[in-house]
């Protein structure tokens, strides 16, 4: 929990120093504060000490990164030379990269060339390529709440490495190996994909689980999440302001804790409740920022996120098999296929349903604020009702 804590502080801070970007130049300042605070607090044993030097280090960072660039060249003119140069070194890789997603790109459509609909959304799925998707397509899962299954994130990140563990197993590399020898496949992958933030953010948290058995330590949904958020936003606090980047994290953090709470429960319950927490905690963001609540969403997530999986698992190991037997890769992209138009039909039939997608106009704070105390007590009432039943 204390890294839990210290995430809360960060972005506490952070927020607090975006509403006052003015005081740019007082970054240094709290800084030192943040360093002073550790050395003191941890040295006297003061109580809160983390909390208080995550706090000033948020700050700190947000303020600092709010310096303009054109002051900074200024400052540190051979910044600039050092900038061009990173260019420079990163298109080589980029080139070969690109190269290699055309030719993923192209195995993936093995078997599916009268099926365009269906290449489309196989390789938004796997490749990011929502440019391809068609307007219609588009719009039927914007107004079904479903958009977000091809958006490259911890769905699609944690398959794909799942696959990558399981092959590595069947060359005989031991589990505990098999995850670590993934993570650089994995970041391949996100690279290939163009390093999307929510990409990037399921791939740290992957790898943070994966590595965890070199530590001699299970994999901890909690810790990966903590360590992950503390992660990037050290190193990109104005991320603490990005929509995506808000909304990403909170779901993730709820769908971690709800899986933990309900771990004993039956496999359809628990997915039932994963999903209608997930959902509960994202609709005022969503609210707040795009003025629309879609209850149907919550409904076709649980078709459509277990359908995506699918397509994903066959996606990739159709990709993989197709340089063994083109016939085999067939079959595994249809599959995949198959799922999609489960996803198209599911998406459909919601967008049908009336009040799937209800305009409510932005939310202020105070709804939002009522919202999540709602969900809060819901939460506190549950917790005691599954007290008192294993007190029975």
């Amino acid at each position: 929990m204390n890294l839990l804590y210290s995430c809360g502080s960060l972005a506490a801070g952070e927020y607090l120093a975006s509403l006052a970007p003015q005081f740019a130049e007082a970054w240094p300042v709290l800084a030192a504060g943040a360093v002073l605070a550790a050395l003191f607090g941890h040295g006297l044993s003061l109580r809160g000490w983390r909390e208080v030097a995550f706090f000033l280090l948020g700050a700190g960072l947000y303020l600092a990164a709010s310096v303009p660039v054109e002051q900074v060249f200024r400052e540190q003119p051979w910044l600039r030379g050092r900038e061009a140069r990173q260019r420079r070194s990163a298109a080589e890789p980029a080139g070969v990269l690109l190269s290699v997603k055309d030719d993923f790109s192209r195995r993936i459509a093995i078997g599916l060339e009268g099926e365009r609909e269906a290449l489309a959304l196989n390789r938004a799925i796997l490749l990011g390529e929502r440019r391809r998707l068609p307007r219609k397509l588009r719009q039927l899962f914007v107004e079904s709440g479903t958009m977000h299954v091809f958006a490259i994130s911890g769905l699609h990140v944690m398959a794909v490495a799942e696959v990558l563990a399981h092959v590595l197993s069947l060359l005989f590399v031991s589990r505990r190996v098999a995850g670590v020898a993934a993570v650089p496949l994995l970041w391949a992958y996100v690279c290939m994909i163009g390093l999307p933030p929510s990409a990037v953010r399921a791939a740290l948290m992957a790898t943070f689980a994966c590595l965890a058995p070199l530590a001699w330590r299970k994999p901890d949904g909690l810790r990966a999440w903590s360590l992950t958020f503390l992660l990037v936003h050290i190193l990109s606090p104005r991320q603490i302001v990005d929509v995506g980047n808000v909304l990403s994290f909170s779901v993730m953090l709820s769908i971690v804790l709800a899986g933990d709470w309900s771990r004993e429960w039956a496999g359809w319950k628990r997915a039932l409740f994963v999903t209608c927490v997930a959902w509960a905690v994202g609709v005022p963001i969503s609210a707040h920022v795009f003025g629309r609540v879609t209850p149907g969403g919550m409904l076709a997530n649980l078709v459509l996120i277990t359908a995506a999986r699918l397509t994903v698992y066959a996606g990739a190991v159709g990709l993989l098999s197709s340089y063994l037997s083109g016939v085999v890769a067939a079959h595994l992209n249809n599959l995949g296929a198959l799922a999609i138009r489960a996803m198209v039909l599911t998406a459909d039939a919601v967008a049908r349903l009336p009040g799937a997608n209800v305009e409510t106009g932005r939310w202020t704070l105070l709804p939002c604020v009522g919202w999540y105390a709602a969900l809060g007590l819901v939460a506190f009432l549950l917790y005691k009702g599954e007290e008192r039943r294993q007190m029975v």
